[in-house]
């Protein structure tokens, strides 16, 4: 493995093992501070208040970005439309979608962030059943890390959670 690869295996685990379950927040008015982008904001914790999508798109942008502006909207939907089908919390997929984005963007394939949600959200619709959005998330980076282009990817992908529908 290379040194490039084991580094970002490591953050990846790293992520994994510092993300606990939490409770959906009941309403969007529970998330009620805006914040903004900080070093110390690497990662949305669950103690933030910050709402998941507004945080999204502030990295995203790499900066502030307001509550109304549509980047929020569309992540907003998406996050909505991804609730279905994936067992994390909007927090978790705010942060798997931020660290998978992030590494494809090192890869040269920077991909808009409510696009990647949504497109992931129907490769798990497929299957019928809630899939581990990291999970989804790191087959869907290893093939485009690999050079499968994005369309490629999310059809290999589509495929594969097909096959758990087959044999419930």
């Amino acid at each position: 493995m290379r040194f490039r690869e084991a580094i970002i295996l490591a953050g990846v685990c790293a992520l994994f093992a510092s993300c606990g379950e939490e409770r959906r927040a009941a309403e969007q008015d529970d998330l009620i501070e805006s914040g903004t982008l900080k070093g110390a904001d690497v990662w949305l914790r669950a103690t933030d208040r910050t709402e998941p999508a507004l945080w999204l798109a502030q990295r995203e942008a790499g900066g502030a970005v307001g509550m109304r502006e549509l980047a929020v909207e569309r992540i907003r939907a998406a996050l909505l439309s991804a609730q279905p089908h994936f067992l994390e919390s909007d927090r978790m997929l705010a942060n798997r979608t931020a660290q998978v984005g992030q590494m494809l963007a090192a890869d040269g394939h920077a991909e808009d962030f409510a696009q990647l949600i949504n497109s992931l959200a129907e490769v798990a619709a497929i299957a019928g059943q809630k899939q581990t959005y990291g999970e989804v998330c790191q087959h869907y980076y290893n093939l485009r890390h690999s050079g499968v282009e994005r369309e490629e990817a999310l059809r290999m992908l589509a495929a594969r959670y097909r096959t758990q529908k087959q044999f419930r």
